[in-house]
C-alpha cells in the first residue's frame, strides 16, 4: 500500500520501548487520524507485549516519528492472529450544560493526552444527529444521571443515544455517565443490565481515591494488578443482569477527599457497599456496546494531587516538612496519570470491530489559535496569590509558580505549531470548544477554595500543554519529510 512518502510498512509500536509513556498512544491514535492502519496486540509474542501495537507507517512518517522521540521497531514476521485491527475513534464529548467546565475537560485532558480527538456536543446537538457521523460517545461525570433529555431540555437526545447504540455506536461513562449507561430509571440507555445501589440519592456513597482490582482482560493490558483512581458517588453494583463483564472491582479507599465536594467516602461505608463489587462494566448487547467507570480514571492524578493537598498534605505538612511534602506534589503526573491507560484500553477494545467512523467537516468560518487558550489559562493562572503566611501558604505560592512555568512554556509550543493550522483541522473543534468553555467558566467563575483553584488552573494549563503536544504530532505526520 502506497502513500505519502513511499509505500506502506508494519512497524511494532510498543509500551515497554517507550518508557511506557503515553506518547505510544498519541501515535498511534493520530496516525489512525491519518489514515493509517493500526493493529492490537492482545496475546504477546515475537518480541511484542500485550497492549503494543502494530502500526502502517511510511519510511518518512517512521523518521518523523523518531525525530518526536518515538521507539519503533521493524515488524517483517504476519501480522498475528492475537492482533486485532481497530477502527479510527470518531468521538463526541458530551460537554452540555449537564457537564460543564470541569467536568467535562477531565475526559478532554484525558482524550488529548491519548491523541484522541473529538467534538463536544450537548443535548440539543445530539438531538440534531451529532452522532450520526461519530462511533464513540464519550459520556463524563456530571448530571447525566438524571437522562440527558430532562437535564438539558433537549427532547429527542436520548432516543438519539439509544438508536446509534443499537446500530452499532460505543459508549463509554465515568460516574454520571455510568449512571446513564444503566438499568432502573427513566431515560437511562438500558446499556447494562444492572440497577446501582443509590440510584437517585447516589450521594450516600461519598468522594476519595480507591484502589481498584484489575481482572484479565482487555481493559487490563499493560496495568498493574491493582490501580488508584479518584472517586466522585460513582455508581455502586450489586446484583448484574446477563452479558455483562466485571473488567474491575473496588479494593480499598486509599483517600477521602473533599475537593469541590465536601462528602468525604467513609471507611465503613466503603467496607459494606463497596469493597469487592464491580467499579468498572464492560458489556456488549442488544441495546449497545459500553464501558462503565464507577470511578473516574479521566481525572487521574489531577484530581489524586488536589484531594492529597487538601487532606494528607495538611496533615503530614507538621511531621515531615515543607520539602518532604512539596516533593510529594511535585512528582504527581497530571499529564501521564496511569489510569489513562484505562481509557486508552477501553476506547481501543470498542474500536475492535465496532462501526466506522464518518468523515464530515466540523471546522468554523476562522480558524481558532492556541494562543486564544493560553489566554484563558493566563487569567485562570492569574487568581492563584495571596495564600497566605506559614508553610502551607508557602507551598501553594509554589504550586501556582509551579503552574506558571508551565504555562511559559506550553505558550510558546503552541505559538510554534499553530501557524501551520491547515495540518489542525481535526484538532480545531476542541479547541474552539475548550476556548468558548473556559471564558465563560472564568468571567463567571465564584471564590473556590485554594485547592480548587489551583487545581483548575492545572488542568486549564495541561489542557494546553495536551492539545499542543496532539498538534506536534500532526503537524510532522503531515509533512514528515
Amino acid at each position: 500500500m502506497a502513500g505519502a512518502g513511499g509505500p506502506q510498512e508494519i512497524v511494532h509500536l510498543g509500551w515497554r520501548a517507550n518508557g511506557d509513556g503515553f506518547d505510544v498512544a498519541l501515535a498511534v491514535n493520530r496516525l489512525l487520524a491519518a489514515g493509517a492502519r493500526a493493529w492490537w496486540i492482545q496475546a504477546g509474542r515475537d518480541g511484542a507485549d500485550p497492549g503494543d501495537y502494530l502500526v502502517e507507517a511510511t519510511r518518512a512518517r517512521q523518521a518523523a516519528l523518531g525525530r518526536l522521540g518515538i521507539a519503533i521497531a521493524p515488524w517483517h514476521a504476519e501480522v498475528p492472529a492475537g492482533a486485532s485491527p481497530i477502527s479510527r475513534p470518531s468521538a463526541r464529548l458530551f460537554a452540555g450544560t449537564a457537564s460543564k467546565f470541569p467536568y467535562f475537560a477531565y475526559y478532554a485532558l484525558c482524550l488529548l493526552r491519548l491523541g484522541i480527538d473529538y467534538v463536544a456536543c450537548d443535548g440539543g446537538s445530539l438531538a440534531q444527529g451529532a452522532l450520526d457521523d461519530a462511533n464513540l460517545l464519550i459520556l463524563p461525570g456530571g448530571f447525566a444521571t438524571w437522562g440527558i433529555d430532562a437535564a438539558e431540555d433537549a427532547t429527542g437526545a436520548d432516543s438519539r443515544v439509544r438508536s446509534f447504540l443499537a446500530r452499532g455506536g460505543a459508549a463509554i461513562g465515568s460516574c454520571g455517565g455510568a449512571f446513564y449507561l444503566s438499568s432502573g430509571r427513566p431515560g437511562w440507555t438500558g446499556t447494562a443490565p444492572a440497577k446501582p445501589l443509590y440510584t437517585h440519592e447516589y450521594l450516600q456513597s461519598g468522594v476519595g481515591v480507591v484502589s481498584i482490582v484489575m481482572r484479565p482482560g482487555p481493559l487490563s493490558l499493560g496495568c498493574p494488578p491493582t490501580m488508584e483512581v479518584p472517586y466522585y458517588h460513582g455508581p455502586i453494583y450489586d446484583a448484574l443482569g446477563d452479558g455483562i463483564e466485571v473488567a474491575a472491582t473496588f479494593h480499598a479507599l486509599a483517600l477521602p477527599g473533599r475537593l469541590a465536594i465536601d462528602n468525604p467516602l467513609d471507611r465503613q461505608a466503603f467496607e459494606r457497599d463497596m469493597a469487592g463489587r464491580p467499579a468498572i462494566l464492560s458489556v456488549a448487547g442488544d441495546r449497545g456496546r459500553a464501558v462503565l467507570f464507577s470511578p473516574h480514571p479521566e481525572m487521574g492524578d489531577l484530581i489524586r494531587k488536589y484531594i492529597a493537598l487538601d487532606g494528607y498534605v495538611r496533615q503530614y505538612l507538621p511531621i515531615r516538612g515543607l520539602e518532604t511534602m512539596r516533593d510529594t506534589l511535585r512528582h504527581y503526573r497530571v499529564a501521564d496519570a496511569p489510569s489513562f491507560r484505562l481509557v486508552n484500553n477501553a476506547i481501543h477494545s470498542l474500536m475492535i470491530g465496532g462501526r466506522g467512523a464518518g468523515h464530515s467537516a466540523h471546522g468554523a468560518a476562522h480558524e481558532p489559535r492556541a494562543d486564544a487558550l493560553a489566554d484563558v489559562c493566563r487569567r485562570a493562572a492569574a487568581g492563584l496569590t495571596g495564600f497566605g503566611a506559614g508553610e502551607e501558604g508557602v507551598l501553594l505560592d509554589g504550586i501556582a509558580g509551579s503552574i506558571a512555568k508551565r504555562l511559559g512554556a506550553a505558550t510558546q509550543r503552541a505559538a510554534e505549531v499553530t501557524t501551520q493550522a491547515r495540518r489542525l483541522a481535526r484538532l480545531e473543534p476542541s479547541l474552539r470548544h475548550l476556548i468558548r468553555a473556559m471564558t465563560e467558566h472564568w468571567t463567571d467563575a465564584l471564590n473556590r477554595p485554594p485547592a480548587q483553584q489551583l487545581m483548575e488552573a492545572d488542568l486549564a494549563v495541561a489542557l494546553l500543554e495536551c492539545w499542543t503536544r496532539a498538534a506536534e504530532f500532526d503537524h510532522v505526520l503531515a509533512d514528515p519529510a
